[in-house]
């Protein structure tokens, strides 16, 4: 399939990274959101993307849709007047997080939007949520992000998360997974990563990249695994594109693809 369908619950927001004092402080501002990162990904493998979500009736919710259609995404996200747009701060490494309209999703918010080759859910997005979602998507593959999740039949996690949901390091922890998942996969920034598809484990080096930000690899890596696979790549070749993908995110000033290469 050249162009798969990917739809993506979860949270859009504007992220902050503020970096010291006074009139000497650093401080950038982006689109982002898990969920956020993952559609634009898909996007810039040409996949047909598609983000479900909340945004706010305000400049960040504003900036943030122009930001996401700008690279091909298509925004099912209603804008709630009088609500404000989830944020992502990060003060002098401090993370701070106010979720806004998005931590309220329903489903229901979008009917008949879960027709697609892939639905990916965002770690999150809110518990309940998430399970009604994976249920109620009939599709070939349902990919929880950050956390196993009862109804999906994949799941893609860092090496933190892994050792958080199994006890096991990343190689042991997707063996583990791939027990209950068809599709486990497990990132580790030091390793490469570590999957198993149907039982058959693979794994990729870890890649080289120009510095910058990993804000977001994690979520570009699991748009080109999943995008490829869903285009009948093998394991190992999907591997290899979640890594591009990764890569590409790290070297990025945004965290983002260029405009240029989306859908």
């Amino acid at each position: 399939m050249d162009r798969p369908r990917v739809v993506v619950v979860g949270e859009l927001m504007l992220d902050l990274s503020i970096a010291g004092r006074g009139h000497d402080a650093r401080i950038s501002v982006r689109a982002g959101g898990s969920a956020a990162n993952v559609a634009v990904w898909a996007a810039a493998c040409r996949a047909r993307a598609r983000v479900i979500s909340r945004l706010g009736g305000d400049l960040a919710g504003t900036a943030i849709r122009r930001a996401l259609e700008a690279r091909g995404v298509e925004v099912d996200a209603p804008t709630l007047e009088g609500g404000h747009t989830g944020t992502f701060a990060s003060v002098d490494g401090e993370t701070r997080v106010d979720r806004g309209v998005a931590a309220s999703l329903l489903l229901e918010e979008a009917p008949g939007a879960l027709d697609a080759e892939v639905v990916v859910i965002s770690a999150y997005l809110d518990a309940a949520a998430a399970v009604a979602v994976a249920r109620e998507a009939r599709v070939p593959r349902v990919a929880a992000l950050g956390r196993p999740l009862d109804g999906a039949d994949a799941v893609c996690l860092n090496r933190e998360e892994a050792v958080r949901y199994t006890g096991a390091e990343p190689a042991g922890a997707a063996r583990a997974l791939g027990e209950r998942f068809r599709l486990a996969c497990v990132t580790d920034s030091a390793a490469g990563a570590f999957a198993v598809l149907d039982g058959e484990p693979a794994q990729i080096a870890p890649g080289t990249t120009a510095g910058g930000d990993a804000t977001g690899a994690g979520d570009a890596f699991a748009a080109g695994l999943l995008v490829a696979l869903a285009r009948g790549a093998s394991l190992d070749e999907a591997l290899a594109e979640g890594a591009r993908c990764g890569a590409g995110c790290v070297a990025s000033a945004d965290g983002w693809p260029a405009i240029s290469s989306a859908g």
